[in-house]
């Protein structure tokens, strides 16, 4: 897994690209800076710990797939905690994206090598998994499927799944920013091409 210095060195890498996202990573780059090893994974941390989650775009290069989480009733992207056996944080989210998709991780082809995208997410208390309202510190990677694949749901995860096209997605509030820095990111890095 990543050291904080590591880490870190991803937030300066997306910063140079995303100058005007240093205030909303504040937050992160605070928590990164408090804790260390494995406490910034560390699910039982409810002051928060890292997470990491997948965008995985159609082959047709114009939809995302997203699932109904079963726990917060939202549609979301496949993604959730780090295990210490994960190599790296783009690790976790590929298996993430497997556990939760069914689809395979050969099949998963990374559109950029670094970290695509910060997000910051209050979690409510879950009385059944004995854990605290906390915050997930989400580290948020893109794929591309290099074919069109079954989804088959984790049904512990979601309840549901869909792909769901970038112009449906425009007036979104949760996903029209990340569309749109999705199309930017293709026309430099298209589709289904190595990285």
């Amino acid at each position: 897994m990543e050291t904080k210095a590591e880490i870190l060195t991803q937030v300066d890498q997306y910063l140079q690209l995303y100058p005007d996202k240093k205030e909303d990573l504040r937050s992160f780059i605070d928590f990164v800076n408090r804790f260390d090893g494995a406490q910034l994974f560390d699910r039982k941390n409810f002051t928060g710990h890292l997470t990491a989650s997948a965008f995985i775009i159609h082959p047709n290069g114009d939809e995302l797939l997203l699932l109904r989480h079963k726990f917060l009733n939202r549609w979301l992207q496949p993604g959730g905690h780090i295990d210490v056996s994960d190599a790296n944080l783009m690790a976790a989210a590929l298996r993430e994206a497997e556990e939760e998709t069914g689809i395979s991780a050969k099949n998963l082809l990374p559109v950029t090598c670094n970290i695509f995208d910060f997000d910051g997410h209050h979690i409510p208390e879950n009385t059944r998994k004995h854990e605290l309202p906390h915050m997930h510190h989400d580290c948020r990677f893109l794929f591309t499927c290099t074919e069109l694949p079954d989804i088959n749901l984790a049904a512990d995860e979601s309840t549901d799944s869909k792909w769901i096209s970038f112009a449906a997605l425009k007036n979104d509030a949760e996903f029209a920013e990340v569309t749109e820095r999705i199309k930017a990111v293709l026309k430099t890095n298209p589709v289904n091409s190595s990285i």
